[in-house]
């Protein structure tokens, strides 16, 4: 049982990985944990599979390493890839690229439709158990069998998701063979909050702009729907602030967020994406004015009537206009954790990248050893970042791991 190019893991990183592997000839085998491949694919995007972005990179843990690779092998390339295969895609709001279709079945179909073209090997339910160096090149152990591969090519994926990802076990592979291990956290997920914040506003729905802050002093921002929920703050705009609240949390560090309704007001434009961080009072002085000009057309308990939900409204009426201005743009919620890896869209940290050839992903401990997406010490933005660094990385280590047979 011996192959040109073992790979672990049959995700995004690892399917595509096989595909460049195959298309320079390479005999390939993938190893699987679970029961079928590509499974987070489908779960990515509300299950519309946001698979790029069009726009600069935006990346956090291992920027540098995640830049280089798509300087070799940039979001045309990935596209040029996956409309090759048949796949239809269509270029949304902030560059985000979906297929056409909208649905995230469509781009693993095509994917598992070329492995079976290519005669492209895979086992599922084998878990890679162990991974060790030979003179031909590496033994891949699972439960039932050992296989042979001239070259291997680590894309298990990372921890987050619940049983979308992994134990971290998988991480042993690589720190047996001399890697680094940065420590896996949570990226991407919801904040938790102090409970009488939120009281009373589960469910609630709003456009806001949400700054971070130590004390008052601003340091991130993002802009979009926030859902209230009975542990704190979920949506896109709150995840985003996710990874640098869990580190201030993890300092011993109490952030706090600032919640500004202005633009559901129609105070302020609506934005979904990340924007600049700016004092969280900025906007009191606007809204004040606004509900001081209201309060001439209204009465007092009629001031909130068709300006903001029930919920909100309930937990505001009785205030004065000066405390009820701070509320609408500067809402505090003080944040005591962020949720876990079950929650989580994406994992930050991983095996260091610093380890791995920025050109050609191949470890510089362990000759004839890549890596590609998750896996790695790599993390970027919502916006199609995280599954664009899997294509592209895995398109990059497969393609070289191949070039081990020659």
């Amino acid at each position: 049982m011996k192959y040109d190019v073992i790979v672990i893991g049959g995700g995004a990183a690892g399917l595509t990985a096989a595909l460049s592997a195959s298309g320079q000839g390479a005999r390939v085998l993938v190893l699987e944990g679970a029961s079928r491949v590509g499974r987070k694919i489908l779960a990515s995007g509300n299950g519309r599979c946001n698979l790029a972005n069009a726009g600069p990179a935006r990346y956090f843990g291992g920027a540098s390493l995640a830049g280089s690779v798509l300087k070799g092998c940039p979001v045309e390339a990935v596209l040029s890839f996956f409309h090759g295969l048949g796949l239809v895609t269509v270029e949304e709001e902030g560059g985000r690229i979906y297929p056409g279709c909208g649905q995230a079945a469509a781009v693993l179909d095509v994917l598992r439709a070329e492995c079976g073209r290519r005669q492209v090997e895979i086992r599922c339910d084998q878990p890679v158990l162990g991974l060790e160096k030979t003179p031909w090149g590496f033994r891949a152990h699972t439960q039932q069998d050992a296989f042979e591969g001239r070259s291997a090519v680590a894309a298990f994926g990372g921890m987050a998701g619940g049983k979308l990802g992994h134990d971290g076990s998988p991480y042993a592979l690589l720190t047996g063979l001399g890697h680094t291990l940065i420590a896996p956290r949570p990226a991407l997920t919801q904040l938790t909050a102090e409970k009488g914040a939120v009281r009373g506003l589960s469910g609630l729905r709003l456009p806001a702009r949400l700054t971070l802050c130590r004390g008052s002093q601003p340091l991130e921002a993002a802009q979009g729907e926030a859902l209230f929920t009975d542990y704190g703050v979920s949506g896109v705009c709150a995840m985003q602030l996710s990874r640098r609240a869990g580190e201030m949390l993890k300092r011993g560090e109490t952030p706090t967020l600032y919640m500004d309704f202005t633009p559901m007001l129609g105070l302020t434009k609506r934005v979904y994406d990340r924007v600049p961080a700016q004092d969280p009072f900025q906007q009191v002085a606007l809204t004040a004015a606004y509900l001081q000009k209201r309060q001439r057309m209204l009465s007092g308990k009629d001031l909130l009537l068709g300006l903001a939900p029930r919920l909100l409204a309930e937990r505001l009426k009785g205030q004065s206009v000066e405390a009820l201005a701070q509320s609408l743009a500067a809402f505090p919620v003080q944040l005591t954790a962020v949720r876990g890896m079950e929650h989580a869209q994406v994992t930050a940290g991983g095996i260091c990248g610093e380890e791995f050839s920025p050109d050609t992903l191949e470890s510089r401990l362990c000759p004839g050893l890549f890596a590609a997406g998750e896996a790695l010490d790599v993390d970027g933005d919502c916006g199609g970042y995280n599954l664009q660094f899997a294509f592209a990385s895995g398109l990059t280590a497969g393609k070289w791991a191949a070039a081990r047979k020659r």
